[in-house]
């Protein structure tokens, strides 16, 4: 009986070798056959142009006053209405801001969930009167325009600008998104994602198929989603921050956020928009 069972396991240790030996042989194959039927390709994501471009003599033309505004436009095409929207941003507007937080925002601990901005306009300059007064090509789809205007139009409607995001936990940390959108009379004007550092365009979705590198004296980037984008996110970050750190309407509030009830403090304002600063496009590069 002993002589039967020592025989069994020499088999059995024979044939365990065997295997391995086997499987030693054909790797390749063995891996295909046992691993591969399970395993999804990924598709390789498909890598955007990189349209180069300089920033170095913009100081002059990146300016809102009574008389002049700007904007940069894509293939070459106008954009007199976002110069218009951003003239009437800073001189006739009005805002509304809430958000909540863990505690109250300010200059060395900020810990927020959501912010929410909407800005009305109520007059901007006719887009008919307004002129060029000067122009820098960026790159060979990007041109930056100073338009100055001698007329005004009151409009019936206000021109809403909405800006959200939204800070969530994840395993890597925080991650931020945000939305932007304008619109008039239930028409959408400009609208655009941010997840992290990849910007959308939703109206414009031609620019989203290239990548912008901008070169500057101080330093270099690199972006989605255009220059004209990035400038409208930064004065509105600036805005809403602003508000943020001045606002003194405070609640508390609960709100699930990962299976979670948390106790928030809630922030919120409204009023006339008083900017107080000049925008600077190579401060945010």
């Amino acid at each position: 009986m002993l002589i039967f069972i020592s025989a069994l396991s020499l088999i059995s240790e024979a044939q365990n070798k065997t295997d391995f030996e086997s499987v030693n042989v054909n790797y390749y194959k063995y891996l295909k056959k046992s691993f591969l039927p399970s395993v999804k390709k990924q598709k390789k994501e498909a890598l955007n142009p990189v349209i180069f471009g300089v920033i170095d003599k913009e100081a002059e033309l990146v300016n809102i006053t009574k008389e002049k505004s700007f904007s940069i436009s894509n293939f070459d095409r106008s954009n007199k209405l976002m110069a218009a929207i951003l003239f009437g941003t800073k001189y006739f507007s009005t805002y509304e801001f809430v958000a909540d937080d863990y505690e109250k925002y300010n200059n060395s601990k900020d810990i927020i969930m959501k912010e929410f901005l909407r800005v009305k306009i109520f007059i901007i300059p006719d887009t008919n009167s307004m002129k060029k007064t000067n122009q820098l090509k960026i790159n060979t789809m990007e041109t930056l325009t100073q338009f100055s205007h001698d007329k005004l139009i009151y409009l019936k409607k206000p021109i809403i600008i909405s800006y959200y995001s939204n800070h969530e936990e994840s395993p890597e940390g925080i991650q931020k998104s945000s939305k932007t959108i304008i619109n008039h009379g239930g028409e959408i004007l400009y609208s655009s994602l941010k997840d992290g550092s990849k910007n959308k365009l939703i109206h414009d979705s031609k620019m989203n198929e290239f990548m912008f590198f901008y070169k500057s004296q101080n330093k270099n980037k690199l972006i989605s989603g255009g220059l004209m984008n990035h400038v409208l996110t930064n004065i509105l970050c600036e805005i809403k921050d602003d508000i943020h750190l001045r606002a003194v309407k405070v609640s508390q509030v609960l709100d699930m956020h990962k299976n979670n009830l948390l106790d928030l403090k809630r922030i919120s304002d409204r009023g006339k928009l008083i900017f107080k600063n000049e925008f600077n496009l190579k401060a945010t590069l």
